[in-house]
């Protein structure tokens, strides 16, 4: 049987998406909901939380990152207050203390692919490119007392991975002025998009993915922010020099650095007051990784996007 899919994925860290797709872990921790309830495709991200495997008991080195390795069935969502998220720890598996608030993917019926499809991943629920899974792996079944082990077969050659680094999934261009090119510039970030248009497939190679622009920033609000843009930049590997007018080479960020900048400009874009620009700067410097994570997803997916983006300048510039 082959699965078809246009299907929803998310992408997880390992080892949490090795335990779901395994079926020990049942319940999916996340500060944000969806009304989409059916089959989800786990995506194994690139980061590996080493301390987890340690507690679960897991080899780092043995764990499938950057491709799809199982389906799942999501259920239901459930809010999680502190006792809940004490109550459900069976199912989620996490040792973290809580850190509300937090919704709990309800996941069911897994079913691990066999082999994974290796893939870039993207943040939220996505789209998977419309061609077929692999066939699901099923859960390994108990071998009658005495009956000699079969070998397993040799697994199929993967897909060829993407040719761009999947953990720098920003690009930030660096846009002159017409007026004054050698001097003056606007910082526009972009994007990657993982699943590529249906024309662009081919049967053997996964093509190359689409970037969409973010946001643009320039002028006075740019200068007031350039200490954040720096540090976006050493982050992802580049040093303050390497920042000019007639840099034409994008930056390629790290996801995180990428998901911060975005998140600023964003949110600064429309004001002139700078003591509002640098409470905004503040602010979101001060959010942990998964607020800034929650954040940008609202600020960037439509219909909702302008109004998260106000909210958020009421949150932590009372605009």
């Amino acid at each position: 049987m082959v699965i078809e899919s246009i299907m929803k994925a998310i992408s997880i860290r390992q080892p949490w998406a090795d335990l779901i797709v395994h079926g020990h872990k049942t319940l999916e921790l996340r500060r944000w909901t969806v009304n989409y309830r059916g089959p989800l495709a786990i995506h194994a991200a690139q980061t590996i939380e080493r301390e987890a495997c340690a507690q679960h008991g897991l080899n780092p080195e043995a764990l499938t990152i950057g491709a799809l390795i199982g389906l799942v069935d999501l259920v239901g969502i459930i809010e999680l207050d502190e006792a809940g998220y004490a109550a459900h720890r069976a199912e989620h598996r996490d040792l973290d203390p809580f850190a509300g608030p937090l919704f709990g993917w309800q996941l069911a019926n897994p079913r691990p692919l066999s082999p994974p499809r290796p893939m870039p991943g993207r943040m939220g629920l996505f789209n998977i490119p419309d061609e077929p899974l692999p066939q699901p792996a099923s859960l390994p079944q108990p071998r009658p007392r005495g009956e000699a082990s079969v070998p397993e077969p040799e697994p199929a050659l993967p897909a060829l991975p993407p040719t761009w680094n999947p953990d720098k999934p920003f690009e930030l261009r660096v846009i002159a002025d017409r007026a004054q090119p050698d001097t003056a510039y606007s910082l526009a970030l972009y994007q990657r998009i993982v699943e590529p248009p249906n024309a662009q497939q081919t049967l053997y190679r996964q093509a190359p993915p689409e970037t969409q622009r973010i946001v643009e920033l320039g002028g006075g609000t740019l200068r007031a922010v350039a200490d954040q843009v720096m540090e976006a930049l050493r982050k992802s590997g580049y040093r303050a020099t390497d920042l000019s007018a007639g840099r034409r080479e994008p930056f390629a960020l790290a996801e995180e650095a990428g998901v911060r900048l975005g998140l600023l400009f964003l949110t600064v874009k429309p004001i002139t007051k700078m003591v509002r620009v640098e409470a905004i700067a503040h602010g979101l410097r001060a959010m942990t990784s998964e607020e800034a994570y929650y954040w940008y997803s609202k600020c960037t997916t439509s219909p909702t996007a302008d109004r998260a983006q106000k909210a958020l300048r009421v949150l932590l510039a009372e605009e």
